[in-house]
């Protein structure tokens, strides 16, 4: 049984999240064009998305909205299961969608609670949700990187099939 690589990929927008926003507006305008080249790479074999709020609780980008005023903004995030480091460096720096999409982007994310991204290898056919996600994220904030949750920088290699 192979392994596949899990990303988990979380921003919080500066601001509030608002229609008003511009930035809020901006990033939920360019994410069906991301998603659908996403849906058409080889590499990638599956992404599920979310926004994780204040309260704990999950809600699609559909049902974003109303968004309390009292809360600060929602973790906006991505999981996608990927073939390889190759695939997903690939898609991220070479996509015709999401490099120029996050680079328009970059400089509107509270980057104040440390990485935005998590990674670990996961057997074919395990699953995992959003919140699992999360979870590993906050784990390699508290604990840096190991084989459960690591970073692009340090990452752990691919287990040997067993």
């Amino acid at each position: 049984m192979g392994f596949r690589l899990i990303h988990f990929n979380c921003v919080r927008p500066l601001g509030s999240f608002t229609h008003e926003n511009p930035y809020v507006m901006t990033f939920l305008s360019i994410l069906p064009r991301i998603f659908a080249d996403a849906d058409k790479f080889e590499g990638l074999h599956y992404h599920e998305h979310g926004l994780r709020c204040p309260d704990e609780s999950w809600r699609t980008y559909t049902d974003a909205f109303p968004y309390p005023d009292s809360w600060r903004a929602p973790e906006v995030s991505t999981m996608a299961v990927w073939r390889s480091f190759e695939d997903l460096k690939a898609f991220t720096y070479n996509g015709r969608t999401h490099p120029p999409g996050m680079r328009r982007l970059g400089q509107e994310i509270d980057r104040s609670d440390g990485p935005g991204f998590v990674m670990w290898w996961a057997r074919r056919g395990e699953r995992f949700t959003l919140e699992d996600g999360f979870q590993r994220l906050q784990h390699l904030r508290r604990h840096g990187s190991s084989d459960y949750a690591f970073s692009l920088d340090q990452p752990a290699p691919r287990p040997a099939v067993a």
